[in-house]
């Protein structure tokens, strides 16, 4: 419990929410010399929550070690069912309703997949960092035992921003396909494939968004509600 309140009172100096009485009686301390007055400032913030537990309290809100057991099982479990639904959508045959695995290769094409994601995952870091990046699978996938309000907020803000680009990417691309199409229709022999392609930005443009949207809320959930 006290590594957790020391922990606390680091996280106060890092986010600038210091108690500015009890600064001022830590720059006392340390006779005006402020890397001093921070470790000082720290010492007297756990003992000040040690004698308040109500401070104890409310510190549980700012880090916690939550138990991420039964979610992480949850994320992959709906993860998996839902790439099974994706699957068996793509390849049922409606008219002889039987599965024709074939028709699952008409949704995967490199050059669409390589338009999204990439960009997707350089605006996620653009906005934040690369090291809250790292930290959108870690915490989405419940490897990470101390993290603060601060920290996933970030971590949900580059979720958002990777989900949002990657479908805007999607219709961005199907539009350019479709513009590409339209001028070249006369040369084109096999139009229904061509739109297929054309599509296919959209499709992983929505796909990214809905893992990123899963992803977001259970940070949310886990580390910040």
């Amino acid at each position: 419990m006290n590594e957790e309140l020391y922990l606390v009172a680091y996280k106060d100096i890092e986010q600038k929410e210091i108690d500015e009485a009890l600064w001022l009686k830590a720059m006392s301390h340390a006779s005006g010399d402020k890397k001093r007055a921070k470790w000082a400032y720290i010492e007297l913030r756990v003992d000040q929550m040690l004698r308040d537990p109500s401070l104890r309290r409310s510190s549980s809100k700012k880090v916690r070690k939550p138990n991420h057991q039964s979610g992480a099982y949850m994320i992959w479990i709906s993860i998996l069912f839902f790439f099974a639904i994706i699957t068996a959508a793509v390849t049922l045959d409606f008219v002889n309703f039987s599965l024709v695995f074939s028709n699952a290769l008409f949704f995967f094409d490199a050059p669409s997949l390589i338009f999204i994601l990439p960009i997707a995952i350089l605006f996620g870091v653009s906005a934040t960092s690369w090291r809250t990046y790292g930290r959108c699978w870690t915490y989405t996938l419940g490897s990470a035992k101390h993290v603060s309000i601060k920290d996933a907020s970030s971590v949900v803000r580059c979720l958002n921003v990777m989900g949002n680009v990657a479908w805007k990417m999607g219709i961005l691309g199907t539009l350019i396909g479709v513009a590409l199409l339209l001028k070249s229709w006369d040369q084109i022999n096999n139009v229904g494939a061509a739109l297929t392609v054309a599509s296919l930005t959209l499709f992983y443009g929505v796909l990214f968004k809905l893992l990123t949207y899963v992803a977001e809320q259970r940070v949310r959930n886990h580390y910040i509600h």
